[in-house]
This record gives structure tokens, sequence and C-alpha cells, in this order.
């Protein structure tokens, strides 16, 4: 789950962990990738009236190099296995070209100071219009503004000159405008300086996903983002609820070189193309990746590793030397998810996974090619089921949030609720019937915690109240597709979810465009099915 994956105990002891597992072994693999050629030039605005906030932060400031070109999609691909990368050159499909043209393109100069205290940024972003009517602003979301109002942004230009930018929704958007209307296929660069304190405690965030707790830092929504525009809505600039998810992304490109004290062990989405100490105590990290829905880096001076491969996937797992021993657990459940889901779905995309652990008060919460779970579960023998399946369900989102994606604040149990099912998939193809059925009842229990029973599970997060997300969306999401799987039998179900994922990957689902494609692999009206339970 993205975020709020409530506790459960699932009705039975399970088995141990699925597989044995490796001694430790160093993860992080450095890809050496020659240089490529520069992006085409972008589109340039008329000069803007600028507006800047002042930056507070004396220190750190981005350091002195420019912040990396925005690259070539070789280098892009370097987190990518062979059978993704293969299925994304644009030397090969013409449509894959186009997808990759079109998605933004990140490029981040971070620094943090030594004492963890503190980051700042410089961000370069080309943006495309891929929309059929031009675009007079560009919107970015500032996520740590809706917690604790500490980023700040300054210098920010369009087309390589200062725009007039505004603050909005209190302070947590970004309006960015140009000079002139951005045509349908054109793109423009945006650039901005960024800074922000790192929370110290697990209160900011839906559920402490951005802060250094505990010795261990994570930084998720840290960077200015670009809002999902659609025809229908517009900018989607609502501001997310205080549960679920905050975030809905376009699949994006990402490269990024993060300085942090030298001691720091990182677990990053992308690959990691080069480390290089400064010889002042820091050391930068350079790390690209992409497709991918978000960007996130955890890490700590503390860190210990182990990993296992599966076929061509080193799967990492990251945790504190007194959690050992959950450390080797996670590492072999998500091993076996990796597996299951695979045969399932289809195949993973990057040549990584890591699992690790931070201090958020969820579960687990899902990024691109990193899974995170909560520490309280790496040494609590009395929720080691939940741990197994929090573990099972957040790599399941490998396959649903990043490679398909969906609107997480308005639709969340398009990719929650399948999450769901896969972690049940998961359990029946570890543990046999009897293990599959206990989750099953399990997420019945969570039903049956709400009165509202026939509430529909389709609804946007903020439609539900108290614990109504976690028992419709995590709960009677999962029956739903347990119920669609009876309808059109098992077989069917096993393609439709293979097409889904090969017919959406790196695009946005809908719910709409789930059941327009049930219908066609199943030969069969669902409208009441998805009456009943869905709209």
């Amino acid at each position: 789950m993205r975020r709020c994956f409530a506790l459960i105990t699932l009705s039975i002891l399970f088995l141990s962990a699925c597989a044995p597992l490796p001694a430790p072994a160093t993860p992080t693999r450095v890809v050496t990738v020659p240089p490529t050629a520069t992006l085409a030039p972008m589109v340039t605005s008329a000069p803007a009236v600028p507006t800047t906030t002042p930056d507070p932060m004396a220190t750190p400031r981005p350091t002195a190099t420019p912040a990396p070109p925005l690259l070539d999609w070789s280098q892009y691909a370097a987190a990518l296995r062979p059978v993704a990368r293969q299925g994304l050159d644009p030397a090969l499909d013409p449509a894959a070209g186009a997808l990759l043209a079109g998605m933004t393109q990140y490029s981040l100069t971070v620094t943090l100071a030594p004492d963890l205290t503190r980051l700042a940024g410089a961000a370069r972003i080309r943006y495309t219009n891929r929309e059929d009517a031009p675009l007079a602003a560009v919107y970015l979301h500032l996520f740590p503004n809706l917690w604790n109002d500490g980023m700040t942004v300054s210098d920010v230009q369009a087309g390589g000159r200062p725009a007039a930018f505004t603050l909005e929704s209190d302070d947590d958007l970004l309006k960015v405008p140009l000079a002139e209307s951005l045509r349908p296929g054109d793109a423009v660069e945006l650039a901005l300086r960024f800074a922000e304190p790192i929370p110290a405690n697990g209160n900011v965030g839906n559920y402490g996903e951005f802060a250094y707790l505990d010795n261990v830092l994570a930084l998720a929504h840290f960077y200015p983002t670009v809002v999902v525009y659609d025809r229908d809505v517009s900018w989607h600039t609502e501001t997310p609820a205080l549960q679920g998810d905050v975030i809905y992304h376009d699949a994006s490109l990402y490269d990024v070189a993060l300085t942090l004290p030298v001691t720091m062990t990182v677990a990053a989405t992308g690959a990691t193309l080069d480390r290089v100490e400064n010889g002042d105590g820091t050391a930068t990290w350079r790390l690209v990746g992409g497709p991918l829905r978000d960007f996130n880096v955890v890490a700590s001076g503390r860190f210990e590793t182990t990993s296992e491969p599966v076929g061509d996937v080193l799967v990492n797992s990251y945790f504190l030397p007194e959690h050992a021993a959950g450390g080797k657990q996670a590492l072999g459940w998500a091993v076996a998810a990796v597996r299951t889901y695979e045969t399932a779905f289809g195949a993973y995309p990057y040549g990584e996974l890591d699992v690790t652990e931070t201090g958020t008060s969820a579960g687990g919460i899902e990024y691109p090619g990193l899974v995170v779970v909560a520490s309280s579960l790496y040494d609590d023998p009395t929720r080691r089921d939940f741990f197994e399946s929090a573990t099972a369900h957040e790599v399941a989102h490998q396959w649903w949030y990043n490679v398909v994606g969906n609107d997480q604040v308005n639709a969340p149990w398009l990719d929650e609720s399948l999450a769901q099912y896969a972690t049940y998939l998961y359990f029946r193809g570890v543990y046999g019937q009897e293990g599959g059925q206990s989750f099953v009842n399990a997420m019945n229990q969570r039903w049956a915690r709400v009165k509202y029973e026939e509430k529909a599970i389709g609804l946007p997060v903020a439609a539900y109240e108290g614990l109504e997300y976690g028992a419709l969306v995590y709960g009677r999401g999962a029956l739903f597709f347990l119920a669609l799987r009876d309808r059109i039998g098992e077989k069917m179900m096993a393609v439709l979810l293979r097409r889904y994922y090969a017919e959406y990957a790196w695009r946005i689902a809908t719910t709409d465009g789930f059941r327009k494609l049930a219908e066609e692999v199943s030969g069969q009206d669902l409208g009441e099915l998805f009456k009943k339970w869905v709209y």
C-alpha cells in the first residue's frame, strides 16, 4: 500500500519464509554508461517579471557544479533489465520512442546538511505538452508544504528566462506561467532552486515518509513535482486527503546527483551510475532511471544489507543491525513475491528491487524499484504475519501503481485493491489453498469493521471516513477481484491481468478502462458487477 495498510494479523500462523537466504552481499551495482547525445533544444519563452521567494538556508547549498544535463534515453535505461529495455527501445519500436519523448524529465542536484537536518536542491525539468490544447502555465506540487510549510523555492525560470511564479493552495502548489503558451507536442525547460528542513519525527506527511528518524533518512516527496494534466479535469491540483497516497504522477525520467555524508548507505529508485567521495566528508551519488512513477531515497549510516537474485533481478534488503533477522525475512518474502507476480502478471522492469526499513507509521509504502516497511515490524514476532503481508503487498505495487499508473487520490482502488488481490495470490502460491483462504478471511474481517457494507470501493480517498478507507479499499476491494475471478473464470482472470499490465504499461489506467478491458477479455457484460462493488 502506499500508505495506511492497517495492521491486520492473518487468521492462521504461516510457515517460515519461502526460501533459504544467502550470506550478506553488497547490493548496489554501479553501472558505467558512455556519454550520449544531448536532447533537442528546449522551447523558450519571452521574459517575464521575476518574482522570488527568499531562500532562508545559507548552508547547505547545491554543489557548485551545474546540474547534470538532461540525458538521452540510453542512460535512463541503465536501471532497466534487458527485457524491459528492449520493449522501450525507440530504435526498435516507434511507439516506444513517442512514449518516451513525451515523458517529463527531472534533473536534480541535491545537497544535504552534514547533520541531515536540511537539504537544498536545484532542479531542471523538461515538460512536454501531451494534450491537444495549448497550456498557459505549468503547475508543480510542493508536497512538504502540505504538512510543515518549510519548503521554499527561488530562481524560477521557464525557457531560460525568469518566470513570475506564484504559490497557491497554502503554498503547496507552484504555478509557473509561460510567456508563450506551450503548444501540443512542444516542450519547455523549467529551472528552480528549492530548500527545506528535514523533519526529525514521524508526524510529518501522512505516515512520516519524509523524515530523519531513528538513524534512517527517508526523502519521499522532497522535490517539486509536475502536476498531472488531463483533458477531463485540467490540472489535478486538489489537496490530497490526510490518509492514503498524496501522489498521482505520470511515468517520468530521473537524473539525480545526491551529496550527503560519506558514511551513509543509500537505497534509491533508479540505478547507481557513480559514487564519488569528495574529500570533505561527503560523497555524491549519481542516480538515474526511468520510466519511474516517483523518486525516493532511503539512507542510513548504520544499514546492513543482504541480497538474492531472481534471474537477472537483484533483490536487496537494507536493515539496521539489530533487525538483521527481520531483514533476512523481508528479503525472502520479497524474492517469493517477485517470482509469484512475474508468473501471474508479467516481467518486473528493473535490474534491482530494494526493500528497506524506515520509521514510517504505515505498515509499508511503495516506490519504483524500492519498497519500505515499518521498522516496528522488524523485531515484533507477534506481528510476523502482517510483516509478511505488508512486504508482499508493497512489492505488488511495482506492477500496480508504478508500471500501470492510476489516480491514487481519486481512484485508489485500482492499485490498492489489485495489490491486495496480488497478495492473496502470493499467500496461495507460497502456502497453498489454506494460506490463500486465510488471507481471504482476513479481508472479510477488515470489511466487517465498518457498517456501510455496500459502500463502493471506487471512490476518492477523501470520500472514506475513519476505518472505511482500509476496510473498503483494501478489504472489500480484494474481495471484488475474487468475485470478478469467480465470474469470468480463473483462466480468463489471468489473461485479463496480463493484458492489463501490458497494455497500460507506463500509462494511466482508469476504472472505465479496466472494466472495458475486462468485458473484452471475458466476452461478458460486467455492468451489474461493477455497479454492486465499484461505482
